[in-house]
């Protein structure tokens, strides 16, 4: 069947710590990410979307965080998110054995062009870089979620 542009994105809202985060995603059908130990989808955003929502202590120390090094998060943000956080790993063309970090998040509505679903059981990967070069989208999500 022949797919278009509407077909290829929605837009997803979801909450942090209170903090509503919309944005437009792809559909990609190759995203097959999920929490290795309860099998949960991820969804893939970018870490400056969730700037109003997340401490910089965590945003600017992914890396470090993924390694087991926390000496740069402050025990206050330690006590309320480390056990929020999941290690998510993956593949693409860039980067064989890749890892990000997910925080659970409580629920996600996904708005297609025809209907709108909501599902408590998603895990977002923070990736610390843009997905695309003109802003078209700022998460992927995979298609078993729509």
């Amino acid at each position: 069947t022949k797919i278009t542009a509407k077909d290829m994105y929605c837009k997803i809202r979801f909450k942090i710590d209170g903090q509503l985060i919309e944005t437009r995603a792809m559909i990609d059908t190759g995203n097959l990410a999920k929490e290795p130990i309860t099998n949960t989808p991820v969804v893939i955003v970018e870490s400056s979307l969730l700037e109003k929502a997340l401490p910089l202590q965590i945003l600017n120390n992914l890396e470090k965080i993924l390694c087991g090094d926390l000496s740069q998060i402050s025990e206050e943000i330690q006590e309320k998110y480390v056990s929020k956080f999941r290690c998510i790993p993956f593949s693409s063309l860039g980067k064989q054995n890749g890892m990000l970090l997910g925080i659970r998040v409580d629920e996600i509505e996904i708005e297609t062009y025809d209907e709108k679903k909501l599902t408590n059981n998603v895990i977002i990967g923070i990736y610390d870089k843009s997905l695309t070069k003109r802003g078209e989208y700022r998460a992927l999500i995979g298609i078993e979620l729509i």
